[in-house]
């Protein structure tokens, strides 16, 4: 029997329409603003957000999370309202840091203008509100209005970015504002009619359901911490040994690479949690959906990989505005193998919650982390460039995320070492066969 079912394909196909939709704006706009922007503009912003990315993924101590697995509609409620009163005072408290320390966090991350900084607990309230709020849409299966979030956050981002050279209202990194605002949008569409009043708790409901998810913030939040630091690590190396500039390249490599990859990991990760969470006791029923996704995303994605892997070089360059974006392309065939790992991974990541074994997250992105970091600092020490340390990076980083992705399997009932197997011989033949057509045999 089939288990991913139309509905399943139907409810992701909502999610994904809504990203492709966004993600076609995105590649439209960023052949333009390639050659509007230099490269270091998109170093600052790509630094930025990854600061703002690892605090937002904690600042809700991950009760959002639970919003999707708690069953009772008014235990999910107390969940949204706990995350977003976590969200504040965290984003509150980061701006006492930042009024502290603004100059030494603005030279060791290379922001030329420190009150740069006094944006960052902004954003961090507003992605992390958003998200805990698209957790509650997510439970209420409501992805039309996900959808739309996606292509309204795409719209409005990119829009402001085009025409800030032009008109400049406000001054400053147009690339930056136009994030905040892009991120502002979203989150006042997400939030528009809400069917739950934010104030309407007691101190006593909100300290039960901390006290029954508790584990969210003892071990689901410092491994999101860890994941999310270990992916945001390239770009913090970049910066700190490299400068802006080359984080630029990596940026743009990133967004024409696993960016385009996640709008369908995202969509169908989104759908597959909600569904796995209701599944998790039948293994044959859990095995047989996960194995079906796992060969519908494989299909999908292999090709544009082994493109990207062989002609990267080629398109990077001509899709951004020439040869100042060469080192971009180079990045992206040395950094496919981890994106593609990332995105066979990442839509089955969900099964730490859903069997909890939030414990074993922390673990593995505690490795994880490590070893990634490792690898880029003896890449750039003893290798001596940025293109070895992303190669070791890509390494290590690619066989640990296969070997969770196992792990994953293991969980919902049948391991994937034969599919793994294949699947890599087949991407393998297929760049060779792709390298040889470049080179002309």
């Amino acid at each position: 029997m089939n288990l991913i079912k139309s509905d399943f394909l139907k409810n992701a196909g909502k999610l994904f329409s809504g990203s492709m939709v966004a993600q076609l704006i995105g590649f439209a706009a960023l052949a333009i603003l390639g050659r509007m922007y230099e490269v270091e503009d998109f170093g600052v912003v790509e630094n930025f957000m990854k600061l703002a990315g690892v605090f937002a993924v904690v600042a809700g101590l991950r009760y959002e999370t639970a919003v999707v697995v708690e069953n009772d509609d008014e235990k999910a409620k107390n969940l949204v309202r706990l995350s977003l009163f976590l969200n504040t005072c965290v984003s509150l408290f980061l701006l006492l840091i930042i009024s502290l320390f603004k100059e030494a966090i603005a030279e060791l991350f290379d922001f030329k203008n420190a009150n740069i900084l006094f944006l960052l607990p902004l954003m961090i309230w507003l992605i992390s509100s958003t998200e805990t709020l698209m957790m509650w849409r997510n439970r209420s299966k409501n992805y039309n209005r996900i959808s739309t979030n996606r292509v309204l956050y795409s719209l409005s981002g990119t829009g402001y970015k085009l025409l800030h050279p032009i008109v400049q209202v406000l001054k400053g990194n147009g690339l930056l504002i136009g994030q905040i605002l892009a991120q502002a949008a979203a989150f006042i569409h997400i939030a528009y009619r809400l069917p739950l009043r934010l104030f309407d708790f007691t101190k006593q409901n909100m300290l039960a359901v901390a006290k029954s998810y508790k584990s969210f913030p003892l071990y689901s939040s410092p491994a999101a911490l860890l994941n999310l630091l270990a992916l945001s690590m390239p770009v913090f190396m970049l910066t700190i040994f490299d400068g802006s500039e080359s984080t630029g390249h990596f940026g743009n490599a990133y967004k024409l690479t696993y960016l385009p990859m996640s709008m369908l990991t995202l969509a169908l990760g989104q759908v597959f949690f909600e569904r796995i969470a209701r599944l998790k006791n039948d293994k044959a029923a859990a095995s047989q959906m996960a194995h079906e996704l796992f060969n519908i995303m494989f299909g999908l994605a292999v090709i544009p990989v082994v493109i990207l892997a062989v002609w990267g070089d080629e398109i990077a360059p001509f899709v951004l505005g020439g040869p100042k974006w060469h080192e971009a392309g180079v990045y992206i065939q040395i950094t496919i193998p981890f994106y593609f790992s990332m995105f066979m991974t990442s839509s089955f990541s969900s099964a730490f919650a859903t069997y909890n074994k939030l414990r074993v997250q922390l673990g593995y992105n505690a490795v994880f982390l490590i070893a990634t970091t490792a690898a880029l600092y003896f890449g750039f020490t003893i290798g001596g460039s940025a293109r070895v340390a992303l190669a070791w990076f890509t390494l290590v980083g690619a066989v640990l995320r296969i070997g969770i992705l196992n792990y994953f399997f293991t969980l919902f009932g049948k391991n994937l070492i034969a599919k793994t197997i294949f699947a890599l011989l087949i991407t393998a033949i297929l760049i060779y066969i792709g390298f040889g057509i470049k080179e002309g045999f």
